[in-house]
């Protein structure tokens, strides 16, 4: 799936944002998604994704919080919204829209991986 088409199935889940909103919120959310995800797992789904899409979660991985102290699913969401700047419900709405994307893009081997290796909580996002 290239970076195009991967932030146009985004965009479906939030048509009330702009595009290129929808496309820099995506990067975000990945980064975002990946500082909860070991750097060896964040490194696998990159490459399996396009290099913006791969550069994003790289990021986020390279800073992958080392204390594992789990975040709740409502302090990823206003982790989220407070780098993106949306509303709380433009958040929901475009988290869901990565996530269901990002189980499209990767196999299914891998999006099941990222689903155990996420904190408790966040899981849920990937079920």
């Amino acid at each position: 799936m290239q970076t195009d088409r991967f932030i146009a199935h985004v965009y479906e889940a939030c048509p009330q944002l702009a595009p290129d909103v929808v496309h820099q919120c995506t990067l975000i959310t990945l980064d975002s998604l990946c500082e909860q995800l070991p750097k060896d797992q964040t490194a696998r789904m990159a490459e399996q994704l396009p290099s913006e899409i791969a550069d994003a979660i790289r990021a986020g991985g390279d800073r992958a919080d080392t204390s594992y102290v789990p975040i709740s699913l409502d302090e990823f969401y206003g982790k989220v919204a407070f780098r993106t700047e949306l509303s709380d419900e433009d958040t929901r709405q475009l988290v869901a829209g990565v996530i269901r994307t990002l189980e499209k893009a990767l196999s299914d081997g891998e999006a099941e991986a990222v689903a155990l290796d996420l904190p408790s909580e966040l899981d849920q996002l990937l079920r």
